[in-house]
């Protein structure tokens, strides 16, 4: 039986980016800066600690959701009046990875963690078990809503920011802080729930129903795996350099990281907000259509210039402005940050890659993808960081991503359209100012 159809999408396209862009500022610049201020408090050891934890945390996060954010929307998209079905069905499998991936990290915490951090990371992993409650997230997304749960989400940013500098000056342990940021993930997930069921009238706690579920498991597996692969690509760095190098330079690392993930999260945040726009226009125009490959060309030459101001902006300052903001123990950190920097095109243009495989159904290719990103990030990772340190493991986050967000895509019919797409948006000043000058020429 059908649900009642959902509320009257509010909000274009563009707002709904602008809102989610917004919201990912505004977490991240508080996050930022606390990394500052917690530097400032700590050693560089348990800055790393810390740092290990959160990453090891945020890993699980992701590999929990992976493969169900693009393909949730899709679904709640062309099938408004099922919402409330396919949202439960996606609580029941959240629920599901989330105790499957909070048992097995706390069992690698186990078997690989310094006992010095083995608690903490343990305490950070729950956080995982939280981020369950956020699913009614993906309903506003899709409805082009995003405003409203980035209301939520920029008011728990700044109420933790402060509980976090409270606990600084009062009592300044690792393991409170991993707490906060336990509760932060819990607080965004209750509030986003009450949210939902203000905006709809139902409650997105009920029972699944097992066609449903099955249907969407199936579909989410291939870019479940991918997701998993995708952010061992990101996030192996940090693993391999704690097991093999140890705190320290995991807190030299992760300084230069935190910056890379401000740079590296907007474009994402940006494309998943918009990305119910171009599921629009593929809908009303088709696939092959000059409308559907001009907003892809479009998104691509965007998110390559984009990427090439943050790399200038970032090379001309990296040298004093991680010193400046980590102190001047923290200088080998701004040699890693402009080399990560390096892969912002590649990155940004990576967001709206992977959208457009949602799109295209082409799932099982995301999987392909990511795992040979993550093969290269491991395999780089142990071969660079013995002999070139942190800053070999900078490279090797630099050529997996890329390699595996423009170069794999050369390699495949299916995509080598969108491959040419990419090589075409470094000439679109060039290719803006032939048309201008045709069209000119043509009055």
């Amino acid at each position: 039986m059908s649900d009642t159809k959902p509320p009257v999408v509010a909000g274009s396209p563009k707002q709904n980016g602008l809102w989610a862009v917004a919201q990912q500022v505004t977490t991240l610049v508080f996050t930022g800066a606390f990394s500052i201020v917690l530097v400032r408090f700590v050693s560089v050891s348990d800055f790393g600690t810390y740092s290990y934890a959160i990453t090891l945390a945020s890993l699980g996060v992701a590999v929990m959701a992976s493969g169900l954010q693009g393909l949730a929307i899709r679904e709640l998209r062309i099938r408004e009046q099922d919402s409330t079905r396919i949202l439960a069905s996606l609580f029941f499998i959240r629920e599901v990875m989330a105790l499957v991936v909070y048992v097995g990290f706390a069992l690698f915490a186990l078997a690989s963690a310094d006992q010095s951090v083995l608690a903490v990371t343990i305490v950070a992993c729950l956080a995982v078990i939280a981020r369950v409650l956020d699913a009614p997230e993906l309903w506003f997304q899709a409805r082009l809503r995003t405003k409203e749960p980035a209301l939520v989400r920029i008011g728990t940013a700044v109420l933790f920011f402060v509980l976090r500098l409270g606990l600084l000056f009062w009592a300044p342990t690792v393991m409170g802080l991993i707490v906060l940021f336990v509760a932060e993930q819990i607080t965004n997930g209750v509030l986003i729930s009450v949210q939902y069921r203000r905006a709809t009238g139902n409650s997105p706690f009920q029972k699944a129903e097992g066609a449903e579920t099955r249907t969407l498991a199936r579909h989410a597996t291939p870019l479940a795996i991918s997701g998993i692969a995708n952010q061992i690509n990101l996030r192996a760095d940090i693993v391999i350099i704690q097991a093999l190098s140890g705190n320290t330079s995991v807190g030299l690392y992760a300084a230069a990281a935190r910056l890379s993930e401000i740079l590296y999260i907007l474009p994402t945040s940006y494309m998943s907000a918009t990305f119910p726009s171009l599921l629009d226009v593929r809908e009303k125009f088709g696939n092959r259509s000059a409308e559907y490959r001009h907003q892809l060309q479009r998104g691509f030459d965007a998110a390559f210039w984009f990427g090439i101001v943050v790399v200038i902006g970032t090379l001309a300052t990296a040298d004093w402005l991680v010193p400046l903001l980590f102190g001047a123990e923290y200088a080998e950190s701004a040699t890693v940050l402009m080399v990560h920097v390096l892969a912002c095109p590649f990155v940004f243009m990576a967001a709206i890659l992977s959208k457009w495989i949602v799109a295209e159904g082409l799932l099982w290719l995301s999987l392909l993808r990511h795992s040979v990103g993550a093969a290269l990030s491991i395999g780089l990772n142990i071969a660079l960081i013995p002999e070139f340190g942190i800053v070999g493991s900078a490279w090797a986050t630099v050529i997996a991503y890329s390699s595996a967000s423009y170069l794999f895509c050369f390699f495949g019919r299916s995509t080598f359209g969108v491959a040419l797409m990419m090589t075409l948006a470094p000439f679109a000043p060039i290719r803006l100012l032939l048309h201008r000058l045709r069209k000119d020429s043509g009055k």
